[in-house]
């Protein structure tokens, strides 16, 4: 968003959506905590008899896994905290360099956040199963978060509006976030089934594994729910350009996308950990309390700074945004 004239509005949503890394973060630890039973390669014996486990050794052990965890959220934490207090700064001196300096970061954190993503992806992820392998794996990860992340700003955007903030939002504000929804829905699905057809046509045991666990017992019901929630429910309800423009049907649109977020990663995880496609009696309440923890923060940190940035050099630009 920084550098575009349009988001500049309502660009206080994205900056407090950042102040919840920290938190996390400390998710983290609770991962770390638990690893001997998320990640079978954490047991020091596992590599003894196992010699695709043996051969990955150097990169999958428990130290080196950490390190790697620490860095990738010190790094994503640093670079927003820097655009966040350039943005802070822009409200009190309205110097435009500070908006070209946020374009500098930011086109450094596209670099960085591209390798650190895929780390992540690979690490927290795919190593669930790490006799399983996919190169598609980081580009399918990023498909999604990216998806999730501006189904989660258009949403926040129209809610806000509700409640009085932002009333400078128009239809062509609407149009153009149920746009990227639309169009990155669309390149989910697109990422979902490359990541498929790769692996379906080659035929390699190591790889079908994968899809063979989560095509039984039950699974198949929630990657198909998936599918609904993530591609075909948001596309058939934002197909229409009218539609992109009616926050009704852009906030039901973008909590398919949030739900089909949630789905598609139980999708990816819990065959690895459980033989049981029912979820349990936690998992609810554990997500809720997590949903409430970041709004909490996310209205902190919306309410620490004038919701309008009224020095920004594109704020005109944005207002007077007709598509």
């Amino acid at each position: 968003l920084v550098g575009a004239g349009w988001p500049t509005l309502f660009r206080r949503v994205p900056e407090a959506m950042t102040a919840y890394l920290p938190t996390g973060a400390l998710g983290m630890l609770v991962v770390l905590l638990g690893s001997h039973s998320l990640y079978h390669w954490a047991h020091p014996a596992a590599a003894v008899h196992d010699p695709v486990l043996h051969a990955k050794a150097g990169y999958l052990n428990l130290p080196f896994w950490t390190a790697r965890a620490a860095l990738i959220l010190s790094l994503w934490w640093v670079f927003a905290r820097a655009i966040v207090m350039n943005s802070r700064l822009q409200d009190k001196d309205g110097d435009v360099e500070r908006t070209h300096k946020n374009k500098r970061l930011s086109a450094v954190f596209m670099i960085v956040f591209g390798l650190t993503f895929t780390l992540a992806s690979i690490d927290w992820i795919m190593s669930l199963e790490p006799h399983w392998y996919s190169t598609m794996f980081p580009w399918y990860m990023f498909g999604g978060a990216f998806l999730h992340a501006l189904a989660a700003i258009a949403l926040l955007c129209v809610l806000l509006r509700r409640r009085g903030f932002f009333p400078e939002l128009n239809e062509h504000h609407l149009h153009d976030l149920g746009k990227y929804v639309f169009g990155f829905g669309v390149f989910w699905a697109y990422l979902w089934f490359c990541q498929f057809l790769l692996i379906w046509y080659a035929n390699i045991p190591e790889e079908t594994a994968y899809y063979v666990l989560r095509s039984s017992r039950g699974w198949m019901a929630a990657q198909a729910l998936s599918l609904l929630a993530n591609f075909i429910a948001p596309s058939a309800l934002l197909l229409r350009s009218a539609s992109k423009k009616d926050d009704r049907t852009l906030i039901a649109a973008c909590l398919s996308v949030c739900a089909g977020r949630g789905l598609d990663l139980y999708v990816m995880i819990m065959p690895s950990i459980s033989a049981s496609a029912r979820p349990g009696w936690l998992d609810l309440p554990i997500f809720l309390g997590l949903a409430g923890v970041f709004i909490l923060i996310f209205d902190r940190s919306f309410a620490s700074a004038p919701v309008v940035p009224e020095k920004d050099p594109y704020l005109v630009e944005s207002l007077h945004h007709h598509g």
